[in-house]
This record gives structure tokens, sequence and C-alpha cells, in this order.
């Protein structure tokens, strides 16, 4: 069955439109990882011209979720390795990010954050990586930082793909109660509880990491 062809929105372009669509695909392993597409064959995939797949596959590769190569698209496999240099930055970044956020605070950001902690209970797996989305822009935009949003953005796609791909129900239960105290704790402007939820949910992930070594 052809793909129906992607059409302009008011609110978002199609290369916008291509990206998160190809995003959504890596992160859950629709296309799976080390596979190797053409362009065209990504066109016909989405259903849409070659000048907005380039310009999104250039966008991807910025967030490590494609490679170019002679013999066309890869998507990167699995990497522990990787996941784990990943990590060592997310930690540091994380933590600016909540300090920032805590020390500028306003009541619009926690309306936000408490929308956010609102529903986070009724997602499942997939809606609560798409919450995660959202999480990371909210408190990207407390910290009144752009370059900690770019920074968390360029990281976050491989380590959802990893967490997807090989977490189980308790993973989920703990992590998902984790960003929830995270929440909670800049909500509070609660600066030392904040920091050391980051370190626990780093150390999971790093434990989790090491668990799935391959």
């Amino acid at each position: 069955m052809k793909q129906q062809k992607i059409k302009k929105l008011k609110t978002k372009t199609i290369t916008e439109q291509v990206y998160e669509q190809l995003e959504q695909k890596i992160i859950f392993c629709e296309i799976e990882p080390g596979t190797i597409l053409t362009e065209k064959e990504i066109c016909d995939m989405i259903g849409a011209g070659r000048s907005p797949v380039h310009e999104a596959l250039l966008l991807l590769e910025r967030r490590f979720l494609v490679n170019f190569s002679k013999l066309g698209i890869m998507i990167p496999e699995m990497n522990s390795s990787l996941q784990l240099q990943l990590l060592e930055l997310r930690r540091p970044i994380l933590k600016t990010c909540v300090e920032c956020a805590i020390k500028r605070l306003t009541q619009v950001d926690k309306d936000n954050i408490d929308e956010l902690l609102s529903c986070v209970d009724e997602l499942n797996e997939p809606e609560f990586l798409n919450w995660l989305d959202r999480r990371q822009d909210v408190l990207s935009k407390a910290s009144k930082n752009f370059f900690i949003y770019e920074e968390l953005r360029n990281v976050q796609g491989l380590s959802r793909r990893f967490w997807y791909y090989y977490s189980k129900k308790d993973d989920h239960k703990v992590v998902r109660k984790l960003h929830k105290k995270i929440l909670k704790a800049v909500y509070n402007e609660n600066k030392e509880d904040a920091l050391k939820y980051v370190d626990e949910i780093i150390n999971y992930f790093e434990n989790f990491v090491r668990k799935n070594l391959i």
C-alpha cells in the first residue's frame, strides 16, 4: 500500500513532519537497527519529496540517529558503549538544566510541570516516551537556556531507542517514578532533591546499559 503523501500544515513544515515521522520510526524500531536505505526508499516510505527528506536526514544525522555512507542511509546498530558515553554527558547537562529551572521558575513553568504530572501515570510505554519529549521541552524552557535544550535534544533519541528496545515492565516503573520525583522537586524549588534524583536516574540508566552490554 502506497504511503499517503505528506501535506504542508500551518503549524509545521513538511521537513518537520518528515523528521518527526522518521524519528519515531527509528526510536520505536519500526526501522530496524542496522538497516540501510536509499533516500528514494525513505521518500516512498514517508510520502515526501527528496528535499524535505534530505533536510530531515541531516537533522537526524546531527542527533546520531542516521549515518550517511556510500551504501546509503544507515540506521545505527545498538551500542552500549556509546550509551554510556551519552550518559556521561546527560548527567551534568540535566543537573544544570534543573538548577537553572529552579533559579528561574515562573508560574507558567509550574503550570506546565503540573500538567505533565497530572497525566504521566496513565500513559503506555510509547506514549511515555513521547511524554518525555514534552518534559524535556518544559524543563529546558524553564531553564531559560537555549543551549541546554539543544544539547539534551542531540543525545536523547539514541538513549530512548536503546531504552525502548531493552527495557522491561519493572524498568518502566522505576524510571517513571524518578522522572516524577525530579519534576516535583523542581516544582517545589528543592534543588538538593532535584539533583539527588538526577543522580539516581542516571545511575539507574548506567546499570541498565551495563546489564544489556552488546
